[in-house]
């Protein structure tokens, strides 16, 4: 069972980010749509940001103490089990559950699961918390759901009515939460010891670190970046950007706008645009003169092989809303222009600045 605002909100971050990449193709074009010419330039880029001493950069990929406690926090939540009553399902309890799907009679695979349900909390399709109110445990509930386009990325099951059949397991009690010891480590691995898994885990972390070190180094130039003017046409375009993000998901996924901001805390779309919008499209346009300005500097450019990986890849993604890979292109080309180039940098920064552990 796909937990609808988990969903939105996953791909909704996805797709920000997406809209927020740095607006130049192959090296820094002369003119963007959105953006003057006689505004922002190759030319007077550095007019409108300081990059910094990018080169006396020292990113640290290194593993602290912090970082090891954090990944045994996250495994010790993954392995908490709950105390198991027996009762009635009402308002507000957390019901372990067998959840099983059907359309048209068949069972629905993408609409079947063992998980934790919080009644109440919203975070399942409408209309699936409050159908489980009243059940017993051992007992089963059996109820219809109209399923919107987008909800489980299946073509079976979105748009259709889905029969659930949720068998309630237990109500869950007190968290039992594990002991972080040498029973718990042999428990969940082949290690015997505290001391031979800490030792896993921060070998671990550097592998993840190390991989990572080229978004490491993006988020610590931006850090020494500091943006002497905001273009008002560069901050128009990225207002824009961010706000589609959010608009394409309420069609995707069949909801409103106001469902799709409310699923990120804000009361309605006016709410989001009066209290963050305008910072969000500060660091778009932050990270695209960053971009525009280290490809100044350095001339980076991508290369056309490049370009065309970046179109295959996020096609792949999204194909289900265009007819072929060439209108995709041809409606997004200056973002999967701002995707090449900002790969590049990236790359740039990994080969030559300073890390160290």
């Amino acid at each position: 069972m796909k937990n609808k605002k988990n969903i939105i909100l996953a791909v909704v971050v996805c797709v920000v980010l997406f809209a927020a990449g740095i607006g130049i193709g192959l090296g820094i074009p002369s003119i963007k749509k959105g953006i003057d010419k006689k505004e922002v330039t190759e030319e007077n880029v550095l007019n409108y940001i300081d990059i910094g001493d990018y080169k006396s950069l020292d990113v640290s990929i290194g593993v602290t103490k912090e970082d090891i406690e954090m990944e045994i926090d996250d495994l010790r939540e993954q392995n908490t089990i709950y105390e198991q009553l027996d009762g009635t399902v009402e308002d507000g309890d957390m019901v372990y559950a067998d959840i099983t799907g059907y359309v048209d009679g068949k069972r629905a695979d993408d609409a079947c699961t063992m998980d934790y349900v919080t009644v109440g909390s919203g975070d399942w399709l409408d209309g699936f918390e409050e159908a489980l109110i009243g059940t017993k445990t051992g007992s089963t509930a059996e109820f219809t759901l109209s399923i919107p386009k987008g909800t489980f990325g299946d073509k079976l099951i979105d748009g259709n009515d889905l029969l659930y059949k949720v068998r309630i397991e237990y109500i869950c009690g007190d968290p039992i939460v594990p002991e972080y010891n040498n029973d718990f480590v042999q428990s969940i691995s082949d290690y015997n010891t505290v001391d031979e898994y800490n030792n896993y885990l921060k070998n671990k972390l550097l592998k993840e670190n190390e991989a990572d070190k080229a978004e490491f180094a993006w988020t610590e130039l931006l850090s020494v970046c500091k943006v002497k003017e905001y273009p008002e046409s560069m901050m128009e375009s990225a207002r824009d950007e961010v706000l589609q993000g959010y608009y394409d998901m309420a069609e995707l996924y069949g909801c409103s706008k106001d469902e799709v901001f409310q699923s990120f805390g804000y009361g309605s779309e006016d709410e989001f645009r009066e209290s963050d919008l305008e910072e969000l499209a500060k660091d778009t346009v932050k990270e695209r003169l960053a971009a525009q300005g280290m490809a100044k500097l350095e001339n980076i450019t991508y290369a056309q092989e490049e370009y065309e990986a970046v179109v295959a890849d996020e096609y792949s993604y999204n194909k289900d809303n265009y007819n072929s890979k060439e209108e995709y292109e041809d409606k997004n080309k200056e973002t999967l222009e701002n995707i090449a180039l900002m790969n590049s940098v990236k790359t740039w920064l990994a080969q030559n600045i300073k890390f160290s552990e």
